[in-house]
């Protein structure tokens, strides 16, 4: 049974999701179970991209879920956009797998009605990077989220003032945040916006010491947290 994102967030007291979609050496499972071994205790959940998946494919997938079941949220980010039936069965693949939650693209707004599932959905309404024409339009993504019951959106942690609308238009929604350290975003930034969780990926990844720089994320975290 998928398990909630914000019981992991409120447990841990920290709102860190690892985004796994680099592997700076040849064998990526085995270098992802240490550095989550190691991190658990400061991680909410782990997302695997589409990159992570191409390397280990679904029976390594399987494998790093089922070691850390319970322990962490697994949010599955494959840039799920298609047509309502596509998705939907996307989406049943997905939670075979053992994931909590998926990200899907509202772009092409095929999605005509809620999506039958026990995984929690997040919606992208605005990306991390400079210029994207999904950010023109994120005020009627916002909607069309709201509208199909999703769990929450994806706003950049690069764009505060976008996270600051979608919280007033959505104010019950789980908020993920991801450009945290590489693309520019300061960590705890994102929360102190009024996102939920920031993600995080090559800073941590490529770092000489992850657990030192995620102790530093999960600092600043708190600092917003118990300020507010």
């Amino acid at each position: 049974m998928p398990r909630d994102l914000r019981d992991f967030g409120k447990n841990k007291q920290s709102w860190v999701i690892l985004a796994l979609d680099y592997a700076p050496r040849a064998d990526p499972l085995s270098e992802w179970q240490a550095l989550i071994e190691k991190t658990m205790h400061l991680l909410a959940g782990v997302k695997l991209g589409l990159p992570a998946f191409l390397r280990i494919g679904p029976d390594g997938t399987k494998q790093l879920i089922e070691e850390f079941k319970g322990k962490l949220y697994f949010l599955a980010d494959f840039k799920l956009a298609d047509i309502h039936e596509v998705v939907q069965e996307e989406l049943r693949l997905i939670e075979n797998l053992g994931f909590d939650g998926a990200i899907i693209h509202l772009f092409p707004r095929c999605i005509e009605e809620p999506l039958h599932t026990q995984l929690e959905v997040f919606g992208l309404v605005s990306m991390s990077c400079k210029e994207s024409l999904v950010d023109h339009h994120l005020d009627e993504l916002s909607g069309y989220a709201s509208k199909l019951g999703l769990k929450g959106v994806v706003v950049g942690a690069t764009k505060p003032e976008s996270i600051k609308r979608v919280r007033k238009m959505l104010q019950d929604a789980v908020i993920l945040s991801p450009g945290v350290g590489v693309q520019g975003a300061a960590p705890g930034s994102a929360l102190a916006a009024g996102a939920d969780f920031e993600i995080i990926g090559r800073s941590v990844i490529y770092s000489v010491d992850p657990l030192s720089e995620l102790e530093k994320v999960v600092r600043a975290q708190r600092l917003v947290r118990h300020e507010g």
